[in-house]
């Protein structure tokens, strides 16, 4: 898996045509609340993008998580340089419908985020 970083495990989903994919995925909890980390790496970023709504679903499901306690965020690597974007969704039962993606553009946020992520591979 081409451009995801060692911090992620690769798991294999279906994409909204029913397709076996690869993508780096990686759980946290910080603040009473579950962090979700994708990664598609430098070659399919807009793999996320395309099929976050199928792909959240899975998770919720597959991991019995609650949707209402759940943070998915997207790494995009794009060479050295890496951009983190925070999913929002609305949720109707475990599936996602209305879903769009926000850069977390704050320097605050994005350390935020590198530590909780640095702290869930700490704690493995």
């Amino acid at each position: 898996m081409k451009g995801i970083p060692a911090s992620f495990s690769p798991i294999q989903l279906h994409n909204r045509l029913n397709r076996p994919v690869w993508i780096g995925f990686k759980r946290a909890h910080r603040d009473k609340r579950e962090l979700v980390f994708l990664c598609a790496g430098g070659e399919g970023d807009a793999q996320v993008s395309k099929n976050f709504e199928t792909f959240a679903g899975q998770i919720v499901r597959e991991f019995r998580l609650d949707p209402e306690q759940v943070d998915f965020v997207e790494l995009r690597c794009n060479g050295e340089e890496q951009q983190w974007y925070r999913w929002h969704a609305q949720w109707v039962g475990s599936a996602p419908m209305e879903c769009r993606a926000e850069l977390v553009a704050g320097e605050s946020g994005r350390r935020y985020l590198d530590q909780a992520l640095n702290r869930s591979i700490e704690a493995a």
